[in-house]
């Protein structure tokens, strides 16, 4: 056992423990006492005894109360870093001491590790550990002893895993990674093999110094610590691959854990360092595994085959992770793609790695390595084609097992997937233009390797089992093959491709290379014909694969089959024998014969050679014949389903059938299926056969007479049909061919017995089926008297007296189907027969046969029985026959149910269908359960499920249910005056339209609907009846609901002949006077068209009052219930006039009294009340008619008795008071009307609600005029009305809210009157009772001076509400919300809340709502204005730095949140900064600041910048702990500025804010720069801090903070704008070089070498400060010092070579340009996207715009980008660079005028590749507006750059491909720019509109224009100009309702600058009416303006219509 094994030194030394002393150690002193024992002896004992009191197991978890861990805690209290320990090992240099010492010191850390609170005792020991003295020490140990080697290495794990790796980091730095010995180390293992367990429970020197190198990369180290270790120690991460086969399953289970969950699981390592770690030499290591394929322990799951076969998995065969690479597919590598994490070797493919892996794999010997190569080929279809020739697979036939596994592999790999998504443009969903190559095409189906020698020669093999591998490869490659025909079908489908395109040339090609390379098509017929003298299954094995090739050459190469004289009939000879031998066969071997059997179906139906009427050898039948019998006696689905395909499509294309190519289903369907054993006899002893072959030789024979004469029987089917009725659709002319021979050869005793009775059933059946197709079944009933005719029984067999009667009774179920449809449905009541239950007696008893065939035989026996005896049967009777027949065989249920006679009624009881189950509703069909049903079964609903359950129990298709639809609408046609049948036959359909229209497509549903409504005469017959019974009504009601859609106009249009008829039939009665078809009229009035229903209008108007009796009212008040919801868009034929006329006929009819309203409303400008329309969407297209013109109002005809009407109706409903509403804005004398009937008092009586919306139309319309005219009594009480009194809808509310407000502010003389009723009715109400009402009378009355004391008391009951709101628990509904808007507007305009209200407003928000921003933005605005005591602000404080959820909320992310928590915090800080500047403030703030640019930083920088002029402090020694990462703990500042993101450092040097300032003035925050970008200035005072305090002291620390970029940032410091920040970085510069000259780093010089050109190019000013340095010279300077650092950067040999190439650096001159631009290197792509970058980094101010205009920069650029059309990441960048430009003002000038930009733009925003760049022509548009000197430019072009700019901003709108709000957003504001110059052409400027506007129209179905409490303010976009840095990024749109409106806004105030209306100005103001509606007149003063504006002309018109 390990135990015993790890205690067996001691045993040996077992004589000298007993002279040892036994020592006990209780606490501390105990410990040191021993230690201090100056017997070097007995120290060792000490030693040995305190090492075996303190060891911890492997695994072992030491609790918190362990005895060890309280010992050595006390020790370490009192000898604090173990300076015992230290002190003896100082003092000894024996072996045995050492390796005491070393271990002991390992137990302690890991104890003191077990748990966080006692880290801080092992930090000191650490620390000592790694300092250079005992580092080496320790690594001098690894050189000795294998002892120490092991305790050493144990040591030294123990110090990387304690606390969790927090001292990884150091650790790694102290480590010699440069000792020779550590490469003996990685391979001495144990000697001998002990057990699994022993491996980690005793490692070894190797495991250890295996499991040291992984802590370096386990999960717990940090990314950047990963990074560094991968980079540096590259060489001994791999070593530990070396030996790794040789290792231990848990040694290898733990190293490939920690690969996967420490490195493939980390994204923030690079993945290109992980690709070079797993190379090929990394996996061909990890191969050897596979070897090791046995398990090696007991338990048999330690198989390291099994571990390395699912690492290797996880990474090689997932596209976009490991080692595998998103490839193209079949396409060839995109040479010009720019990947970032492509490897670096070049060619075509991306996966070389994996290339070079499949060589290597041994597919042949490893299945798991075989299921590798097969994965990774999936992943990389790329990789098949040149599979082939690198693994070089022997291919060439011959019988051995090494050809059969290559063979059977060859196979695996073809069959693969075709790359389909490939095909499709990479981030889309469209298909490549280009196919792929040829040659990949062919290489993944049938690679060039002589394959068609290879096939060729295995098919000729004369060993089977050659050839059936063989012909399984070919079958495969020809399947993929024809796979690929159907990918490029798709796409050349989709492509909408001629022969002329691309794919299908391809197509072409791949079909006519793939024949050269397969065998001739006569080898494959050799094969299938050969003669083979084997086992069955051999047989059957040979002959299916030859079927399949024989199938598959006809799917692929059918112009290569028809070039060979093969006839495909001969493959039918054999089938029938087959299919009939089938029950016999045993084992696979049946399947193998249906397979044969659907292969050769499968090529009879490719092959345009078969046909049916071909005869088959020595026989007078046909193929049909043959088929025929097939499909009767096949009982595998898969045949029967491509037989009927086969013969669908076959029979379909010959006369017979081309008419009624969906009549062959009926037919196939009406097939027997009876089957029946050898030597069956009838009751009277007629031989009985099965019935198929009687059938399908009568039916050959049939066709074959057809075929020769068709025209005959084709006339003899137009004489038989009924002329008079049209409805007949005549079925094939086969039908009479059967018709005839069939009464012949009965006529003729032509037929055998069995045969004439088989027929006759066929007939029956066929009869039946087609009356599904028949709209009228006159025609059927002809065809069954023609059927009843020949079956006579002086025809028939008399001496077969049973047959003869089987024969008639099928007659009479033939002539009971169809008189079934006429009959009254009753069951009939039969007698019990005491014979019928002895015999099923009996047959309940038989057993049940073992053989299937003979089970089947006595289920048709039973079945045959129903038919001869026509026994006397009850439904217990028939329950107890089919439990019998399901018994044997549950097929013949259909046959036994369809066998029973429809006069009987018996199957719904017989067969307990109403519960039947699912399996028996499978073989039964709908049209025999609803021919067998009674009247009863029809009333049943749950009958009626049943039906319709088994209908639906496979989705039928449209046909199917057309005819059992059909069905229906017969019987409903027979018994039309029995009411309650025909309203349950009408529930069924009903159901069946409904579950039919909800599983169909749409175009099948439509046909559907138009067969039932038009083509089935009962329905058609039910449509025009005008005497339905009301039950009849009601049923077919209910059918047209679920059958038509009012809404949708196809269905209209179906309808329309029948609709007209009853408008037409309504339009007679009002002429006569006599309506007496009502209910129908209004059953189809619901989808007549609306042209229609105005008819019906306009018809009564001008009719009489005697014609409009009640009823004609009453459906005319329906038809404008109906026309209501049209009514918009009718409007314009229906007068006012003729409404009013109608209104005197029916003065109560709500309909037309809200028609009335709609015509007012509709005369007047949307929104004109400024009332919000509460919609989901809006109906822009009806409100442009509502725009007043002049002369075109109706309301100015209104007769004054219908205004006084109005005002003398006691009840007031909605539609009344928007009339009155409306008139009053449009007539003023009616205003005034409205006022004298109020101060009569008669509007007491009309309830408040529909009256306030009129009297806020005549305070709104009048304003204070209308307010004289009311009596102070009526004013009064109006006014108490309003006042919150009673919960009221949300519309009202804001109404009440306005007319308070009106009131208030105009009525000079009440105004206090009114305010002191409004104060003491809030005073009486509850604080948070109508808090709604008092912070919106506040927020609109703020501005009002004379009622501020009003003011300050509303306002204050508001935020009364929100500290008892924000108690409360979070969320918010609607009104909760309109409450805070206000109070955050209120707030802000600078309200002075008194302090008892604001403090506990501030405390709850600071405790419950801290993450709440709209509490927090209502906190921050008071604070600006509200006073507060220092005591207060200094618990606020508190508050906030001590909430539980403090730095949770404001971590690291930037977002809303953490920025308005913080600019709380700047605000309280600023109240008192005498009090608030405290340490205990400032020591949690620097956890949460990040040292970035964005907002929130820079408020936290002037926080501590505040604390330092306040204190007179520095704040350097607080500074000193803060950490760039929350995760990591800093020692000092050199580990702050090391831990820095040199990433984001890096992006700091680019995009530098020269606009940062060393002052604390206020800084320009236009630049949208985010927490990617460090803070310069902040950097540059920790850089300073680091100097002074920690500045590096080894190499390795200048090399780390040199790769921090820290010192490349303070190069780009000297070009900033402030003189400040210029000295202070260049001040650390020269501190740096005068370090680095002292330092031996091996980079020394190649900086020194970088700072001495920077010294050259600085120059003083005259008042001492560096003068700025160009931005192209401190950033090429900034990139090479980078460079230095990372060599393996690109640009790093380009800037050396560049800067070693001159003696100074020339900062006129753009470094690199030409070459760079015009490099002709391999990475030519790559320099030229860099210098692009460089260029638009640099461009930051004049002077750089100087040093580009002087080597004619742009220029350049312009013309590249010009002639690189499809390089979109070039064009884009060249738009950063041209963004960077327009920022500068003499830049944009200069290129408007000298560079002609403008025109320039105007031919770039043409080509189809600009469309995806929109938002970035936008900005830069606005940047030309914004910065040119468009003064100058005016005068240079007098005036033509406008209309330039025009063309350029319409083109760039009307080419625009992606269509979004943002920018729609920055066009409106571009057009308001550009319409704001001067002299803008009117002319140019409307294409603009047109285009905007387009735009708009198409986004605004996207909005939600219901959510207007979402819309809290104005939104706050970036201002201009535009930089380079974001310009492709599309801004989010947080509110797209405020966004529509801001863009309505904007396009509205340009539009005004034109001198005349363009064509969409009415459209325009329309959304700036309803915007004004949606936010109210605060939220858009310019609507607010327009709505005025809009009212008056409306008014004007109205009068002059009068005038």
């Amino acid at each position: 056992m390990p135990q015993s094994k790890s205690e067996r030194p001691h045993k040996r030394a077992k004589p000298e423990q007993t002279l040892r002393k036994a020592y006990k150690f209780l606490n501390a002193i105990d410990v040191r006492r021993a230690l201090q024992n100056q017997d070097q002896n007995a120290q060792i004992e000490a030693l040995s005894a305190l090492r075996s009191a303190l060891s911890v197991k492997s695994g072992e978890a030491v609790a918190p109360q362990d005895e060890r861990l309280a010992l050595v805690v006390q020790w370490m209290e009192n000898s604090p870093g173990a300076h015992d320990i230290f002190e003896i090992w100082e003092g000894t240099n024996q072996s045995s001491s050492l390796s005491l010492l070393v271990s002991l010191l390992s137990s302690i850390l890991t104890l003191l590790s077990s748990h966080f609170p006692y880290h801080s005792h092992g930090i000191p020991i650490i620390k000592t550990l790694l300092s250079p003295k005992w580092m080496r020490k320790i690594t001098s140990y690894i050189s000795g002893s294998n002892e120490l080697i092991l305790v050493s290495l144990k040591l030294l794990n123990t110090i990387s895993h304690f606390g969790g790796g927090r001292e990884r980091k150091t650790l790694f730095e102290a480590f010699p990674w440069d000792m020779k010995t550590l490469a003996k180390v990685s391979h001495m293992r144990r000697k001998g093999k002990g057990d699994a367990e022993d491996v980690l429970a005793r490692p070894d020197i190797r495991t250890y110094y295996v499991f040291f190198i992984l802590s370096f990369i386990d999960p717990e180290t940090s990314s950047l610590v990963k990074s560094t270790f991968l980079e540096q120690q590259r060489d001994i991460f791999l070593s530990i691959f070396k030996g790794l086969s040789q290792d231990s399953y848990l040694v290898i289970r733990k190293v490939l854990e920690v690969c996967w969950v420490g490195l493939w699981s980390d994204p923030k390592v690079k993945r290109t360092m992980k690709i070079g770690l797993f190379a090929e030499i990394t996996i061909g290591h990890l191969l050897k595994l596979y070897e090791r394929a046995v398990a090696e322990n007991a338990d048999g799951d330690h198989i390291p085959a099994d571990l390395v076969h699912h690492f290797l998995l996880a990474i090689c065969t997932r596209p976009g992770l490991g080692i595998c690479f998103r490839d193209r597919g079949w396409y060839p590598r995109d040479i010009d793609a720019d990947v970032v994490d492509e490897p670096k070797k070049g060619g075509k493919i991306y996966n070389k790695i994996l290339s070079n892996i499949l060589k290597s794999l041994k597919v042949n010997e490893d299945a798991r390595q075989q299921e590798l190569a097969l994965k990774i080929l999936v992943s990389c279809p790329e990789l098949v084609a040149g599979y082939w020739p690198a693994v070089g697979l022997t291919l060439e036939p011959r019988l051995s097992s090494k050809w059969i596994a290559n063979i059977a592999f060859f196979g695996l790999v073809i069959s693969q997937p075709v790359p389909v998504s490939s095909f499709l443009i990479p981030g889309n969903n469209i298909y490549q233009p280009d196919p792929p190559p040829l040659s990949t095409i062919l290489e993944s189906i049938l690679p060039s390797v002589s394959i068609k020698m290879h096939f060729s020669k295995g098919l000729q093999s004369t060993s089977h089992l050659v050839q059936h591998c063989t012909a399984l490869a070919l079958a495969r490659c020809l399947t993929k093959l024809s796979h690929v025909f159907r990918a490029f079908q798709d796409v050349e489908s989709a492509l909408e491709e001629d022969e002329s395109g691309q794919w299908t040339r391809r197509h072409r090609e791949v079909e006519r290379e793939a024949r050269r390379r397969v065998p001739e098509f006569q080898v494959v017929v050799a094969f299938s014909q050969m003669k083979v003298d084997a086992k069955e299954v051999k047989l059957a094995l040979l002959g299916e694969s030859a079927q399949r090739l024989l199938w598959l050459y006809h799917l692929c190469f059918p112009q290569m089959v028809a070039e060979a004289r093969f006839d495909v009939g001969k493959l039918l000879q054999g089938l029938v024998d087959a299919s009939q031998d089938t029950a016999r066969e045993t084992g696979n071997v049946c399947g193998l014969h249906g397979l044969k059997q659907l292969h050769v179906l499968r090529l009879l139906q490719e092959s345009d050679q078969f046909t049916w009427s071909g005869k088959v050898a020595n026989s007078s039948n046909t193929y049909l014949h043959t088929l025929l019998k097939i499909l009767c006696a096949t009982p595998t689905k898969a045949v029967r389903s491509t037989l009927r395909s086969l013969l669908k499509q076959t029979l379909a294309e010959s006369i017979i059938f081309q008419e009624h190519p969906d009549e062959v289903d009926m037919w196939l369907d009406s097939l027997p299926t009876t089957c029946r054993g050898t030597g069956s006899e009838a009751p009277d002893g007629a031989a009985l056969t099965d019935e198929s072959d009687g059938v399908a030789t009568f039916l050959d024979d049939c066709a074959q007479r057809c075929i020769k004469t068709p025209y005959r029987y084709l006339e003899a089917l137009r004489d038989l049909l009924p002329m008079e009725n049209s409805e007949v659709d005549a079925p094939s002319p086969l039908l009479m061919t059967v018709l005839e021979q069939f009464a012949a050869k009965l006529a003729g005793k032509l037929l055998t017995p069995s045969d004439a009775l088989a027929i006759t059933g066929f007939v029956r059946r066929l009869v039946f089926n087609l009356a599904g197709k028949q709209k009228d079944l006159t025609f059927l009933r002809i065809i069954s008297g023609k059927v009843d005719d020949a079956a006579m029984p002086e025809n028939l067999y008399p001496q077969y007296a049973c047959i003869t009667a089987a024969i008639r009774r099928e007659v009479s179920i033939m002539h009971k189907c169809f008189s079934q449809f006429k009959e009254v449905r009753r069951r009939s009541e039969p007698s019990a027969s005491s014979e019928v239950a002895d015999f099923l007696t009996k047959i309940e008893g038989v057993p049940l046969p073992e053989s299937s065939s003979a089970r089947i035989h006595n289920a048709y026996e039973l079945v045959d029985w129903l038919r001869f005896v026509e026994p006397t049967l009850q439904p217990q009777d028939i329950v107890r026959l089919a439990a019998v027949v399901e018994r044997f065989h549950p097929p013949a249920l259909k046959d036994l149910f369809e066998n029973l006679h429809p006069a009987d009624s018996l199957m719904w009881e017989g067969g307990d269908l109403k519960t039947a189950s699912r399996q028996l509703l499978q073989v039964l069909s709908f049209d025999w359960m609803f021919m067998q049903s009674s009247e009863a079964d029809i009333a049943n609903k749950q009958c009626r499920e049943t039906m319709l359950e088994c209908l639906f129990l496979r989705p039928p298709t449209r046909v199917q249910i057309e005819h059992a639809v059909c069905l229906i609408a017969h019987d409903i046609c027979s018994i039309m005056e029995q009411e309650s049948l025909v309203c349950d036959l009408l529930l069924l359909l009903s159901a069946i339209m409904q579950r039919a229209l909800g599983e169909l497509s749409k175009e099948d549903g439509a046909l559907l609907k138009e067969c039932v409504l038009l083509r089935a005469p009962s329905i058609h017959d039910l449509s025009m009846s005008g005497d339905l019974p009301d039950t009849v009504q009601e049923a077919l009601c209910a059918f047209l609901d679920v059958s038509l859609d009012p809404n949708n106009e196809g269905d209209r249009t179906m309808v329309s002949s029948i609709c007209t008829y009853w408008t037409e039939r309504f339009k007679a009665s009002i002429q006569s006077g006599r309506l007496q078809t009502g209910r129908s009229t209004k059953l189809w009035l619901r989808y007549a068209d609306p042209n229609n229903l105005l008819n019906i209008v306009d018809q009564a108007c001008d009719a009489t009052n005697a014609a409009l009796t009640p009823s004609v009212l009453e459906v005319l008040e329906f038809a404008l219930h109906i026309l209501k919801g049209s009514f918009t868009c009718a409007s314009s034929r229906i007068p006012i006039s003729q409404l009013l006329r109608l209104y005197r006929v029916l003065p109560d009819s709500e309909v037309l009294e809200e028609m009335i309203a709609v015509a007012v409303t509709s005369n007047l400008p949307p929104c004109h009340d400024g009332r919000s329309p509460r919609v989901k969407t809006l109906d822009f297209s009806s409100s442009l008619r509502c725009m007043p013109t002049s002369g075109s109002s109706q309301l100015g005809i209104l007769p004054a008795d219908f205004i006084s009407r109005l005002f003398q109706k006691a009840i007031w409903t909605e539609s009344s008071s928007r009339i009155v509403s409306g008139l009053v804005y449009a007539q003023s004398g009616v205003a005034q009307e409205f006022v004298a009937w109020f101060n009569s008092g008669a509007s007491t009586t009309i309830p408040f609600e529909p009256l306030l919306p009129a009297v806020h139309a005549v305070l709104d319309s009048l304003g204070g005029d209308a307010i004289d005219l009311f009596h102070d009594t009526a004013m009064i009480a109006l006014f108490d009305r309003m006042l919150p009194q009673h919960r009221r809808p949300e519309s009202l509310r804001q109404l009440c809210i306005r007319c308070i407000c009106i009131l208030t502010k105009a009525d000079a003389t009440r105004k206090q009157q009114l305010a002191n009723l409004l104060q003491k009715n809030m005073q009486r109400l509850a604080v948070d009772q109508f808090a709604l009402e008092s912070v919106c009378i506040a927020s609109r009355l703020q501005s009002f001076s004379p009622l501020a004391d009003l003011v300050t008391e509303l306002v204050e009951r508001g935020l009364q509400w929100a500290v008892r709101h924000f108690s409360g628990p979070e969320g918010e509904d609607e009104e909760d919300r309109l409450i805070l808007v206000q109070l955050t507007k209120i707030a802000k305009q600078g309200f002075k809340a008194k302090a008892y209200f604001l403090e506990p407003l501030l405390t709850t928000i600071i405790q419950n709502r801290l993450a709440d921003t709209v509490a927090l933005d209502i906190g921050i605005a008071l604070l600006q204005c509200s006073p507060l005591k220092p005591v207060v602000v200094n618990r606020a404080l508190q508050n906030i730095l001590q909430h539980p959820q403090f730095f949770k909320l404001c971590g690291s992310e930037e977002s809303s949140r953490r920025n308005l928590i913080i600019r709380f915090i700047a605000a309280l800080f600023r109240l008192h900064p005498t009090n608030t500047c405290q340490p205990s403030h400032i020591i949690p703030l620097m956890r949460i600041y990040g040292g970035t640019i964005s907002a929130s930083d820079r408020n936290l920088l002037n926080v501590f910048r505040l604390y330092e002029a306040e204190k007179l402090t520095p704040i350097s020694s607080i500074l000193a702990k803060w950490s760039p990462s929350p995760g990591i703990s800093i020692s000092s500042q050199l580990d702050a500025v090391q831990n820095m993101d040199p990433i984001r450092m890096l992006r700091t040097c680019h995009v530098f804010p020269i606009w940062r300032r060393m002052s604390d003035e206020q800084e320009d925050e236009k630049v949208g720069l985010d927490e990617q970008v460090y803070d310069p200035l902040f950097v540059t005072l920790l850089v300073a801090q680091m100097l002074v305090h920690h500045p590096p002291a080894s190499s390795l620390e200048w090399v780390q903070t040199f790769r921090s970029n820290v010192f490349s940032l303070l190069i780009r410091c000297l070009s900033a704008k402030d003189e400040k920040i210029r000295e202070a970085s260049l001040g650390l510069l020269s501190r740096v070089w005068k370090s680095v000259e002292l330092s031996d780093m091996q980079e020394k010089q190649h900086a020194l070498y970088i700072f001495n050109l920077l010294k050259n190019l600085i120059k003083p000013s005259s008042d001492g400060s560096p003068l700025r340095l160009p931005s192209f010279a401190s950033l090429i300077l900034s990139h090479a010092l980078r460079g230095v650092f990372y060599p393996s950067n690109f640009i790093y040999p380009r800037t050396a070579r560049f800067l070693l190439q001159r003696p100074e650096l020339d900062v006129t001159d753009v470094p690199m340009l030409y070459g760079m631009l015009y490099g002709s290197s391999d990475d030519w792509k790559k320099e030229r996207g860099w210098i692009v970058r460089f260029l638009s980094d640099g461009m930051m101010s004049t002077e750089d715009w100087k040093v580009l205009k002087r080597r004619h920069t742009w220029e350049l650029l312009s013309s590249l980008m010009q002639s690189s059309v499809r390089d979109q990441a070039l064009r884009r960048g060249i738009l950063e660079v041209l963004a960077n430009l327009t920022s500068n003002a003499q830049a944009t000038t200069s290129l408007v005028l000298k560079s002609s930009l403008l025109s320039w733009i105007e031919m770039q925003v043409q080509l189809p590749q600009s469309n995806e760049d929109t938002l970035a022509w936008l900005n830069i548009l606005e940047n030309i507006l914004i910065t040119a000197n468009t003064a100058k430019l005016q005068r240079a072009t007098n005036g033509q750059w406008q209309d330039a700019f025009c063309r350029c901003l319409s083109l760039v709108l009307q080419n625009c491909s992606a269509q979004s709000l943002p920018i729609l957003q920055q066009a409106a504001r571009v057009t308001l720019r550009l319409s704001l110059a001067s002299q803008t052409s009117t002319f140019h400027l409307s294409h603009v509109f047109m285009a905007a506007i387009g735009i708009l129209e198409q986004l605004e179905p996207c909005i939600d224009f219901s959510k207007s409490t979402s819309v809290n303010g104005p939104a706050t976009p970036s201002q201009p100009p535009y930089h380079g840095h974001g310009l492709h990024i599309q801004p989010p749109v947080p509110d797209p309702l405020r966004a529509w409106g801001g863009i309505v806004e904007d396009l509205w105030q340009a539009s005004m600058t034109l001198d005349e209306k363009f064509v969409k100005w009415d459209a325009l103001t329309s959304r700036l009416l309803q915007w004004r509606g949606i936010v109210g007149e605060d939220g858009s003063p310019m609507g607010e303006w327009a709505r005025l504006e809009a009212v008056r002309v409306s008014v004007s018109s109205i009068a002059n219509c009068v005038q």
